[in-house]
């Protein structure tokens, strides 16, 4: 008996899909990406761009950057929103906001990016003390409720190196304030514990110690990826750092 001709295009559209070279199929996980502070999601655009352009359903989290229990709520809204298993990628302070909302039972893969990789109990502050950053808390302007920027030429020297003049003066320009209550947020959980992970270190890093970011993915168990570049790997380096993410997408059964 002949098949309707809606399912022979259906199974012929299959499997077309299917043989694309670098197209992600129906089982792909989805890659939610997390942004650091004092940034937004728009950090994230060009690891964004190759990984759709890969095939892969991203979503970008747009964190209120007012605590952490807000940016891990964030966080959380984002993955109840798909169905499916998940690649969760965290930038610097967003590494610390993936380790809380990681445990949702359907991210499969943990990405770290110049990040941090807090255990139970560990603040920011605490984790900075050990290995402090190249970065003046001196450039710092706190405002009365809290929240904080750093200064411009501060932010071009330490944060944005690596990046043409006039991208690292946009995004010192661009800063989206954050509050200090993150610094000494006790974090309640590390999802990489039960969690495969992933740790993209930045050799270069003058805002997060590149020997505390190789302490902390040592002792995560972490698949570590050393690049050289500054803190803003995913403007700097992006169609690397969007091969570890799909990496990461790739070993999830």
């Amino acid at each position: 008996m002949a098949l309707p001709q809606n399912l022979l295009l259906a199974g012929t559209t299959a499997l077309l899909l299917a043989t694309l070279p670098g197209l992600a199929s129906a089982e792909t996980p989805e890659i939610v990406l997390v942004h650091g502070a004092n940034m937004d999601g728009s950090a994230w655009r060009a690891v964004y761009d190759r990984l759709t352009t890969d095939g892969y359903e991203v979503a970008v989290v747009q964190l209120p950057l007012t605590s952490v229990e807000a940016d891990v709520a964030a966080t959380r809204r984002i993955l109840e929103t798909i169905t499916g298993p998940v690649v969760l990628v965290g930038h610097s302070y967003g590494g610390f906001v993936i380790s809380q909302a990681g445990v949702d039972p359907d991210v499969k893969a943990l990405v770290y990016v110049a990040a941090f990789l807090p255990d139970r109990g560990e603040t920011i502050a605490t984790l900075s003390s050990a290995a402090p950053s190249k970065l003046s808390p001196e450039v710092m302007r706190v405002f009365p409720d809290g929240h904080y920027l750093l200064g411009r030429e501060a932010w071009i020297a330490d944060v944005a190196t690596g990046l043409p003049e006039a991208d690292a003066r946009f995004t010192a320009d661009a800063q989206t304030a954050s509050n200090t209550v993150i610094f000494s947020y006790q974090a309640t959980d590390a999802a990489w514990q039960t969690v495969p992970a992933w740790s993209v270190v930045a050799t270069d890093d003058r805002i997060i110690s590149p020997d505390l970011q190789r302490r902390m993915s040592v002792r995560a168990g972490a698949t570590v990826v050393e690049m050289d570049g500054g803190h803003l790997l995913p403007m700097t380096r992006s169609a690397e750092v969007a091969k570890v993410i799909e990496k990461a997408a790739a070993s999830i059964e």
